[in-house]
């Protein structure tokens, strides 16, 4: 396990450094990755003879490893989970919102120009959200043409999971045996097993995030710089995943410090690890940020669409908000019907007196109906069982050394910060790095280890992990069972139910299939650049097929028809929600017609809008 997250931490640092570097070179194609990868080879041949492959027996040893562990349930369940979310990665197209309105298409703008840039949007998420797990899927739709196995990374990320939870849990002076059984139940958090399928960007950042803290602790206990700079390189990572993982900087910086003296030991490839760990840290997008915006978000002054809660007003109101919403998205079943209900309720508790302190919260209180990788946190079976867990042994400070100890309070004051700052609409999936830490503080009480061995609590762990393999087959977005069918043949039985028709709205929401097969029959193929009018919805990645043969730009309320007729532009895209008229007034300014309409992408909480797609009529030469 542990030279594969080696493998794993130096191949993303490659990834995310060929990113920037190509892109300072204008070379973001294939022959600037091949180069790139061409020289990351020559580097692994000339220092082969200093790596510590492993052997053929390792090989074998850990064949045997893997029949022996898996033959007991939890490890069992685990497998199956893993297993279930590659099946669904693999049956259905990648689909996440968030991903879709900017996280592909900013990957495929750069690729189109052959480097990042500033794009021209009103989604100012496409610019000042960090890039980890873009320059990870670049040359996987580089190279693929397609976005089909991006999810791949996360998967691979689940499958290190495990072991890295064991070796930071016991590292932390959690016993042996506890550690083993939460390590199976922590793996089964509703975030990761829901994201291990999909494109969304939270969970895969969990390994940077332990792989940080494991070999700090490793570097220090065997006094190796390698495994410093490994941690150097991990948590350089894991800021440059997402804004809100900086704050777990601050653990790692504590767990590595009674190892920085090493670096002493080599100040000439400290100085160059600690140069490219820059490089693929959040700080390359801090400072383009500062550069466009003027501040490091890039949120405050950007002028277009300044709709996006990052950051909350008061850090009082925002610790008391999250106080609340926490546990409230962590607590939800996998399916909750009275979720419209539940999200009117709260705005009516916004508009009172006590309620207008949590006005800067993104959606206050606001649930989703069904648990889906963009809302689920830690989940709410682990929920039950730590607090059964914690009210049988009882909860006593962790005996063990003063450094331990003080690793293991410090991520509840980090969450504490987290809290203070961070109001967005889905704050438990964001917070999946953070929860792997929270459990030592409770699990290093020695009462734990018994409480391991009492039957009634593994039929709990069994009963916690199978009921989120139930919450991944019943995903909606990628169900693994003919839910269709299911709820079909449940409403023509029970015509007068609500909740079977509200689980009905779930499953028949319109697809990227039906928009792919829409602009694959009404866009002729020689059109090699169109315009896309939206504001921040996520049909824009459909209009880039076939990949590496068109290319999509943005269009804003300033544009004129002359302008895009100038471009070459032939054909615009546009969202109904863009729209501040009717769409015939906007086809008699611009000199258009329409082709068709198609149902755009569609939020479980809103209605679907509607895609125009119209041509532009050409002036006579």
């Amino acid at each position: 396990m542990l030279f594969v997250v080696r493998v794993w931490i130096l191949l993303s640092a490659l990834l995310v450094g060929a990113g920037w570097i190509l892109s300072a070179c204008h070379e973001l194609n294939r022959i600037g990755y091949a180069t790139i990868f061409a020289l990351a080879a020559a580097v692994l041949i000339y220092w082969r003879k200093k790596i510590k492959w492993p052997s053929p027996e390792n090989f074998s040893q850990a064949r045997h490893k893997f029949y022996r562990r898996f033959k007991r349930p939890a490890p069992l369940l685990f497998l199956a989970l893993a297993s279930l979310a590659l099946l669904a990665g693999v049956l259905y197209a990648p689909f996440n919102w968030d991903s879709d309105a900017y996280r592909i298409p900013r990957v495929l703008h750069w690729l189109g120009h052959a480097q990042w840039h500033w794009i021209r949007t009103l989604d100012a998420r496409m610019n000042i959200a960090n890039c980890g797990f873009e320059w990870l899927s670049a040359p996987l739709i580089l190279f693929t043409r397609t976005d089909r196995f991006l999810f791949l990374i996360n998967w691979l990320s689940y499958l290190m999971l495990p072991g890295l939870i064991f070796s930071v849990f016991t590292r932390l002076q959690v016993r042996p045996r506890t550690a083993w059984w939460w390590t199976w139940i922590v793996s089964s958090g509703w975030c990761f097993v829901l994201q291990a399928g999909s494109i969304t960007n939270d969970s895969f950042a969990a390994i940077y995030a332990l792989a940080a803290i494991d070999f700090a602790l490793r570097a220090r206990e065997n006094k190796s710089v390698g495994d410093l700079w490994l941690s150097m390189l991990a948590v350089a990572l894991l800021t440059g995943a997402k804004q809100t993982n900086i704050p777990l900087a601050l653990l790692w910086l504590l767990a590595a410090w009674p190892a920085l003296r090493l670096m002493f030991a080599r100040p000439v490839a400290t100085i160059f690890v600690a140069a490219f760990s820059l490089l693929i840290s959040a700080a390359p997008v801090v400072f383009l940020n500062f550069q466009h915006t003027g501040n490091i978000w890039g949120i405050a002054s950007q002028t277009l669409n300044p709709q996006w809660h990052t950051e909350l007003h008061s850090p009082f109101w925002g610790i008391i908000g999250n106080i609340f919403c926490l546990p409230v998205q962590n607590l939800l079943p996998p399916f909750f019907p009275w979720a419209d209900a539940w999200n009117e309720m709260m705005q009516r508790f916004l508009e009172t007196p006590f309620g207008a302190h949590f006005t800067s919260f993104e959606s206050f209180g606001g649930v989703s109906a069904v648990a889906t990788e963009t809302s689920a946190g830690i989940g709410l079976g682990i929920c039950v069982l730590i607090f059964i867990s914690i009210l049988k042994t009882g909860w006593h400070p962790p005996r063990n050394e003063n450094f331990s100890r003080l690793l293991c309070f410090s991520p509840w004051l980090l969450l504490l910060l987290f809290m203070a700052k961070v109001g967005t609409a889905q704050n438990a999936r964001q917070l999946a790095p953070y929860y792997i830490f929270l459990f030592p503080l409770f699990l290093a009480a020695p009462g734990h280890s018994q409480l391991t061995r009492r039957l009634w609590w593994q039929k709990i762990v069994y009963a916690v992990m199978l009921l989120a393999a139930l919450t991944l087959a019943i995903a909606p977005r990628r169900p693994l069972i003919p839910a269709k069918t299911i709820v079909n043949a449940l409403q023509a039985g029970f015509p007068q139910s609500k909740f079977i028709a509200r689980a009905g709205t779930f499953i028949s929401r319109p697809s990227s299939d039906e928009r792919r097969d829409f602009f694959k029959k009404n866009l002729p193929p020689d059109e090699t650049l169109i315009a896309y009018a939206a504001t921040s919805d996520a049909d824009e990645p459909v209009l880039w097929l076939p990949l590496g043969q068109r290319r999509v730009e943005r269009m804003l309320p300033g544009d004129t028809s002359s302008q895009l007729r100038a471009m070459g532009i032939h054909y615009v895209v546009i969202e109904s929600t863009y729209l501040d008229k009717t769409i015939e007034q906007w086809l008699a300014e611009y000199d258009g017609e329409l082709i068709g309409r198609a149902a755009a992408a569609q939020r479980y909480s809103a209605p679907a809008g509607t895609l125009y797609l119209v041509r532009l009529h050409q002036p006579p030469e």
